[in-house]
């Protein structure tokens, strides 16, 4: 007996860059895949979202005025809700100090700008796809 496909929900992920073109530019890439994107232009319109709201995937600039992309890291890594949602930076800030900081503050991937959109939708697939190979690996059951 065929059971009726139950709808798959979209995936939500969360863009911060305070770029707008740059802003733009991913929420179109993203959206084009029927990703659920929620786009904001700094750190401090992010908290609240992260406060408020599940995402699945987070893609962070470093460099913005106010709050850097390390600092909302740190922050999303804080929150039990985000705890465990990937996290990748995706930044011209290409100095391995940079990249060592981002590992640090708790990302799951270190892109440097600029990225071609094929890659980029790749690895966010990577995380999202549910039998990926980076699909909720920082949830895997400890031993």
């Amino acid at each position: 007996m065929a059971t009726p496909e139950t709808p798959t929900k979209k995936k939500r992920i969360l863009v911060v860059e305070d770029d707008p073109t740059s802003l733009g530019a991913l929420r179109q890439i993203l959206q084009q895949r029927d990703y659920d994107v929620v786009a904001v232009a700094s750190g401090e319109e992010a908290l609240p979202l992260v406060d408020s709201s599940a995402f699945d995937l987070f893609i962070l600039d470093v460099v913005m005025s106010g709050m850097s992309g390390f600092d909302l890291c740190r922050r999303i890594r804080e929150h039990p809700r985000s705890a465990d949602t990937p996290v990748i930076f995706l930044t011209a800030k290409d100095r391995l100090l940079d990249m060592a900081e981002g590992d640090d503050a708790g990302s799951d991937l270190y892109l440097v700008k600029p990225v071609l959109a094929v890659k980029l939708l790749k690895m966010v697939s990577l995380f999202l796809t549910p039998d990926g190979p980076l699909s909720r690996r920082r949830r895997a059951p400890s031993g």
